[in-house]
């Protein structure tokens, strides 16, 4: 690495440096473990960044892979997060705040998978435009419903319904919600990051995010994809678009849900209805009290949830039941067993063993497949700015 020598190589220099940096922020990487994946120490590795110096070519190589970035794009004129995240005109996607993930709103985490989550869903629309899909979602996101437990309990039903499934217990949500058009995209999101949602109102359609590093833990990230459908259903009734007619008769004294406990609610008996686990457990001829930690494993794969989703779920339908709730409500059958398993194992782990892994980006793959037939000059292009965008914000397909 050498002294500038003139004007040009100095914006050069600085443009780089600043690129460098800023991906590294966004994926919340730090400088020293930068420097040390690609070979280098710190101090060189800030010269860089602050534009005192412009990296030798196997450097620059090096950072590219390590930024998950193609090495044009640390030269680039505009910043592809800044273009992707243009000005609104009212009829582009909106990102609803991050709620529920144990992450104070304003943490520069939650800042990054904001910008992150916002350019891909820029670069997924405009993709769905050179395909020339159908961009509106067949499920019907607009239903009106009481923001209470009996609303969320009928909103699932509707949803389900609307996919297809009644019902029907089944692992495949996530492909009946890609088969309905609702936009479900896993990526690379900084940690504590679980899911992310947003709201495109000219196509009435749904945007939900799920990080992809919890791959491992494809019970919380079905659960997650569930709570954020919720949401966003709440967002378009408070923005006054699910207030027709329909919907659950007015509950008097019935009490008022927030947010995050509505699409909790919501999110279980979406993928845990009354009816099916009802069916389940009535068949085995099971009791409240006739419970063994054995069947609740066998039986909560089923479902493919956690274990604690699925006992706090029976406890909740009534058909589990221990005698320590009568001196604490808010216990429920093998509570102690699990949150033992959760300490000894960490929460990345699950007793009994995970349901199959989610199939990333499916619908996506298939777009991205579609538009790899378009041979047109300016059509390949924007196909190859989208995939640009999707490679920088860690997207892969399975």
């Amino acid at each position: 690495m050498g002294k500038q020598k003139t004007q040009v190589e100095h914006e050069i220099a600085l443009r780089v440096g600043a690129r460098i940096r800023q991906l590294r922020e966004i994926q919340r990487i730090s400088q020293i473990k930068l420097a040390t994946e690609i070979g280098i120490r710190a101090g060189p590795l800030g010269w860089i960044e602050k534009g005192k110096h412009l990296p030798s070519g196997r450097v620059l190589y090096r950072l590219a892979k390590q930024l998950n970035v193609r090495i044009d794009d640390l030269f680039q004129e505009q910043n592809v997060w800044e273009e992707s995240a243009a000005a609104r005109d009212g009829k582009q996607p909106v990102m609803l705040p991050p709620m529920d993930n144990g992450i104070n709103a304003g943490a520069e985490p939650l800042k990054s998978a904001h910008i992150i989550c916002l350019s891909v869903a820029q670069a997924l629309l405009k993709l769905e435009t050179l395909c020339g899909v159908v961009k509106t979602s067949s499920l019907a996101l607009t239903i009106p419903f009481a923001p209470t437990e009996r609303g969320a309990e009928y909103l699932a039903g509707r949803l389900r319904q609307d996919l297809g499934i009644g019902e029907t217990v089944t692992h495949g949500y996530l492909e009946a919600l890609e088969s309905a058009g609702v936009r479900v995209i896993f990526l690379d999101m900084p940690e504590g990051c679980p899911t992310f949602s947003g709201y495109d109102p000219q196509n009435r359609n749904a945007l939900i995010f799920v990080n992809s590093r919890l791959k491992k833990q494809p019970e919380l990230q079905l659960f997650r994809l569930a709570f954020e459908l919720g949401r966003v259903c709440w967002y378009v009734r408070e923005t006054g678009e699910g207030q027709g007619s329909g919907g659950p008769l007015p509950e008097n004294g019935a009490e008022t849900l927030s947010e995050a406990e509505f699409a909790r609610r919501f999110a279980a008996f979406f993928l845990m209805p009354a009816r099916a686990v009802q069916a389940s457990v009535w068949q085995l001829g099971l009791s409240p009290v006739g419970w063994t930690w054995e069947l609740l494993l066998r039986l909560k794969k089923r479902y493919g949830v956690s274990a604690q989703r699925f006992a706090l779920r029976l406890q909740a339908l009534g058909l589990s039941w221990t005698d320590k709730q009568k001196k604490t409500p808010s216990a429920y059958r093998f509570k102690e067993e699990i949150e033992a398993f959760y300490d000894a194992n960490g929460k990345s782990a699950e007793p009994g063993g995970t349901r199959p892994p989610l199939v990333m980006n499916g619908r996506l793959g298939d777009l991205l497949l579609c538009a790899e037939r378009l041979k047109e000059k300016e059509t390949a292009k924007a196909v190859h700015a989208v995939k640009r965008v999707l490679r920088q914000a860690g997207v892969r397909i399975d």
